[in-house]
C-alpha cells in the first residue's frame, strides 16, 4: 500500500509531515513528491522530496495527499501535472485526500459534495461543509486544517489499512 504526498513551493509543511509521519507508523509506504525536488514551505522551512512528480508512476499508488498551505496549494493547483494526477485517481477509484486549503482543489474539479467535505474556512467555493476536524466521504478525505491533522491522517489510514491501525498509531502518539 502506497501513498504519495504531493509538495509544492509555499505548503503548509506541517500538515504534510504530520500526515506523513502517521501514515509511516501505520507501516504505509509513503513518498513526498515535489513538484521540484526542493521545497520551501510557506514558513521558509526547506527540505528536498523524495522523488519528483515527473519521476512516479501513478500505478504504484494507492491514495494521493494534498496538502494545504497558501500559496502551496495555488501551486498544486495550477500545475497540470497534479490535475492529471487527480484525474487519474478519480478515474481509477484510488483514495484522494485533501487538508486545510487544498480540498478546494476537489472543489473546483466538481469532486466533493455539499455537506460531505471540510477545508479551512473560506476555502468552501459556496458550499456548506461538514462539522467534524476530518471527514471520509468514499474515496475522498478531507481535513480542515493544520489542527486536524491527526484525525485527517488517522482517517486515511483507516481507509488503507482499518480502524484497528488507525486506533493503534492513536494510541502510540498518546492521542
Amino acid at each position: 500500500m502506497k501513498t504519495m504526498i504531493i509538495v509544492a513551493e509555499g505548503l503548509e509543511e506541517c500538515e504534510a509531515m504530520m500526515t506523513y509521519d502517521l501514515l509511516f507508523r501505520a507501516g504505509i509506504e509513503v513518498e513526498l513528491v515535489g513538484l521540484t525536488k526542493e521545497i520551501c514551505s510557506s514558513h521558509n522551512v526547506i527540505f528536498n522530496a523524495h522523488k519528483t512528480i515527473d519521476e512516479i508512476d501513478p500505478e504504484e499508488y494507492e491514495c494521493l495527499v494534498l496538502p494545504g498551505g497558501m500559496p502551496g496549494t495555488l501551486n498544486l493547483e495550477n500545475d497540470e501535472r497534479v490535475q492529471k494526477l487527480i484525474d487519474i485517481f478519480v478515474s481509477e477509484d484510488k483514495y484522494i485526500a485533501a487538508i486545510c486549503a487544498a480540498p478546494s482543489i476537489l472543489i473546483h474539479k466538481g469532486l466533493l459534495k455539499e455537506g460531505h467535505f471540510i477545508c479551512f474556512p473560506g476555502f468552501e467555493n459556496g458550499l456548506v461543509p461538514a462539522k467534524e476536524k476530518a471527514i471520509r466521504d468514499g474515496r475522498f478525505i478531507t481535513g480542515k486544517g493544520l489542527g486536524a491533522a491527526v484525525e485527517f491522517s488517522c482517517l486515511i489510514i483507516e481507509a488503507l489499512l482499518g480502524k484497528e491501525k488507525a486506533d493503534d498509531v492513536k494510541e502510540r502518539i498518546q492521542y
